[in-house]
């Protein structure tokens, strides 16, 4: 059965013909490439064989530049000629930096993006005020999973989000790695859905799904009100007009979205990006919760008008 996710785990090198990546994703090829494949910078120049004898084919370049011919290498040669668009020998390999947006929107993630030491590993955003890392592998080898797990646990030596492909290199070693340093594994094959437009979207909410790496309510401490205000305020003006409405002002979303001239959506999306800023669900931020009632009272105090808000994220 071809699975998207899983193929992204089978070619060395992450890159393949774009026709292989067809073979193996099936229907959702397309979907898949609108949201992590991009054409590869050089042509190829080799191309396998279509009988599955073992060889590849030479690629040689037509003179125009518009395709190629693949020469069978065998002696005696036992395949004709192959003749081959340019499209067909340029190489699909995967977009980190845009898998990692991708991957961001769908779960709510403050985007930031770094390369980090093992291969193919890259830190893609982060979770909550507390900054948690979400960090992203694609390994094609069990051996380069572990190996990526034990540096990543041991340089970072703190929780963090790890994502990839699908669980299939996850072994007892790794998790018992993630465990010390109360890290957690999540695969992209469990936890979302791919839709025919090349979008992803999670099957859980990102809220429920982190919800261990959300800051627990001790951690707020007198200047918390200012501090969650503050994070708010860096999502933009639209974020915190939802913030006003939906939270201080206790509407419903579509009410929020009816007083913001925008769709319920859109509103959805801005309290996603809430909850991921602060590490709290939208609501618990009202003030008629018992969460954040004792934090709008400090809020409230008169010695709030001195907090230096920029100082406070």
């Amino acid at each position: 059965m071809s699975s998207p996710w899983r193929a992204l785990e089978e070619f060395p090198g992450l890159s393949t013909y774009p026709e292989i990546w067809q073979a193996r994703m099936g229907p959702e090829f397309a979907a898949m490439a609108a949201v992590c494949l991009d054409p590869a910078d050089w042509l190829a120049t080799a191309y396998p064989c279509p009988q599955h004898c073992g060889c590849s084919h030479h690629v040689i370049p037509r003179h125009d530049g518009e395709g190629a011919v693949a020469v069978c290498r065998c002696d005696p040669p036992l395949c004709a000629d192959i003749p081959l668009t340019r499209a067909q020998i340029t190489p699909l390999e995967i977009n980190f930096a845009k898998l990692g947006r991708a991957l961001c929107k769908a779960f709510g993630l403050v985007s930031k993006f770094v390369k980090l030491t093992p291969p193919d590993t890259f830190q893609i955003g982060a979770w909550s005020a507390d900054a948690v890392p979400a960090v992203l592998t694609v390994q094609v080898r069990p051996d380069d999973f572990r190996s990526a797990v034990a540096e990543l646990t041991s340089t970072l030596r703190r929780p963090f989000i790890l994502l990839a492909p699908t669980g299939t290199h996850l072994d007892a070693p790794c998790q018992t790695m993630l465990g010390n340093y109360g890290a957690a594994f999540f695969p992209l094959d469990a936890h979302l859905l791919l839709t025919e437009y090349g979008t992803l979207h999670p099957r859980h909410s990102p809220g429920e799904l982190f919800i261990r790496f959300n800051p627990q309510p001790k951690e707020f401490d007198q200047d918390a009100p200012g501090r969650v205000d503050a994070l708010i305020r860096l999502l933009g003006p639209k974020a915190y007009k939802v913030f006003e409405l939906y939270c201080r002002g206790g509407l419903s979303a579509r009410e929020t979205a009816h007083r913001c001239l925008c769709s319920k959506t859109t509103v959805l999306r801005l309290l996603n990006k809430i909850r991921a800023k602060t590490g709290c669900d939208p609501k618990d931020l009202r003030p008629c919760s018992g969460h954040f009632g004792k934090l709008e009272t400090t809020f409230s105090d008169s010695r709030a008008a001195r907090i230096y808000r920029k100082s406070l994220v």
